[in-house]
């Protein structure tokens, strides 16, 4: 079922239904109460006439015809009819047309009774009450009201709710098929830029949507789902391309020191020298394989809960080793547990990345100081005393393969840094360190709150 046929359904024909069940309910408790105050009404007049029918000398009587209201009441007022105990016509309002006598109802039975019947006028309510005179004579009185101004009365109420159902109707019609022509018009450009997508066309974004609904919304997660896609593939290419570049540099200059061995007869010594060289350029291949591998591996680990600050003591404690060859050591500072939801090994393979960085520039006999600090956020940082990194270099020594010098480094240590963080839903960046001089690289990401 389309969209509009489903709004048009729900929205105008169901609501329509279920207004007109509910009127033509409201209709027959209408007429009900109708009729109940009709009742009432010959109830209170039966009430009146018992009292005064025999307030006079010469006998039974009704007052009806005496009111000087009767004017005004004539078009509407009920008939009376009094019986005495053998059936006989005593007293009538208003007089008979013809002296035929009028068919009595049955003397025995309740008080009061209220029945609806059939007159050649229509349908007429009665009220039938027994009473005793003060000398212990039966009498009954009957009134007649008709029905035809409560039935009128009730024709009206349905013909006016036929009235309400249809232009109700006809409104929430109209209303629905606009609103869905348009949500139909807005659904349709969202899928057709999903659509694009899928084939790979991130250069654009969904038309605009100023509407401000949940519709609205999702566009603009599209668009920034689309901007992100798009910076995510360049970043993509350009980590292809520049991967390529640095694996070819290793290549060509072990294929150029091959080629210089293979040319003419060397000595043991000469090709012991290009068996070297080969082999430190296989080192280099070897370190940019893992570390690319370790970047692709950063993208793609499960969250857990867990204490950075301890993960942080292991990565310390394994590097200590290190750390004393070089004539360093690690100072930690900061909190002694930092509760958090984070990847493990993503995680510490950015907190060694980091180690490992300050520890091949800091200077020997000086410390690397590692601090811990959470409140809303977890923040691990990294300080050494080396050369430090220019205000203009601490943004881009980010990036894949780039490099403040050649000491060994891959390019990629601070870029696996940087997909661990962002996996994190977090940061890294480089502070002025708080002694001055030398480096300061901080981790950040959300701590656990619960």
């Amino acid at each position: 079922m389309k969209l509009t046929t489903r709004l048009w359904a729900l929205g105008a024909l169901l609501p329509s239904l279920m207004l007109l069940v509910g009127l033509v309910i409201a209709g027959q408790v209408f007429r009900v109460a109708l009729r109940s105050s009709l009742d009432q009404g010959l109830m209170a007049q039966a009430a009146a006439e018992s009292v005064s029918l025999f307030d006079r000398a010469e006998g039974p009587h009704l007052h009806m015809a005496e009111s000087p209201l009767l004017a005004e009441v004539r078009p509407f007022a009920p008939t009376g009819e009094l019986f005495d105990s053998h059936g006989v016509l005593v007293a009538h309002f208003p007089p008979l047309p013809h002296p035929e006598q009028p068919r009595p109802p049955p003397l025995e039975g309740p008080v009061s009774e209220l029945r609806t019947t059939e007159g050649p006028a229509g349908r007429v309510r009665e009220l039938v009450a027994r009473v005793t005179s003060p000398w212990g004579e039966r009498f009954l009185l009957r009134l007649s009201a008709s029905m035809a101004q409560l039935d009128e009365s009730v024709r009206q109420f349905h013909l006016a709710s036929l009235l309400v159902v249809v232009l109700t109707a006809a409104v929430l019609v109209s209303v629905q098929l606009v609103s869905g022509r348009r949500l139909s018009r807005r659904l349709a450009a969202l899928s057709g830029h999903l659509t694009r997508l899928e084939q790979g066309a991130l250069d654009s974004v969904p038309e605009p949507d100023t509407e401000g609904d949940e519709v609205s919304r999702l566009r603009a997660v599209l668009a920034d789902a689309t901007i992100e896609l798009a910076a995510a593939r360049d970043a993509q290419q350009r980590l292809l391309a520049d991967a390529a570049h640095e694996l070819r540099t290793p290549l060509t200059l072990m294929r150029t020191s091959l080629d210089l061995a293979l040319r003419r007869q060397r000595g043991a010594e000469e090709l012991s020298q290009a068996l070297v060289d080969t082999r430190t350029e296989v080192d280099r291949l070897a370190r940019l394989a893992t570390s690319l591998l370790e970047l692709g591996a950063a993208r793609s680990q499960d969250l857990i809960d867990g204490d950075v600050r301890a993960l942080v003591d292991e990565a310390t404690e394994a590097a200590r080793a290190e750390a004393e060859v070089r004539g360093t050591w690690f100072e930690l500072t900061g909190l002694a547990h930092a509760r958090a939801r984070f990847s493990p090994v993503a995680l510490r393979q950015a907190v060694d990345n980091l180690l490992s960085n300050a520890l091949r520039f800091a200077p020997a006999g000086t410390a690397v100081r590692v601090d811990v600090q959470c409140d809303r956020l977890v923040r691990v940082s990294v300080c050494d005393q080396g050369p430090g990194i220019p205000a203009a270099e601490r943004e881009r020594i980010f990036a894949p393969f780039h490099r403040l010098d050649q000491r060994g480094g891959s390019g990629l240590g601070l870029a696996i840094v940087t997909e661990v963080m962002q996996r994190h839903h977090g940061r890294s960046f480089a502070v002025d360190p708080p002694s001055g001089a030398g480096a300061c690289v901080v981790l950040e990401f959300p701590a656990d709150r619960g």
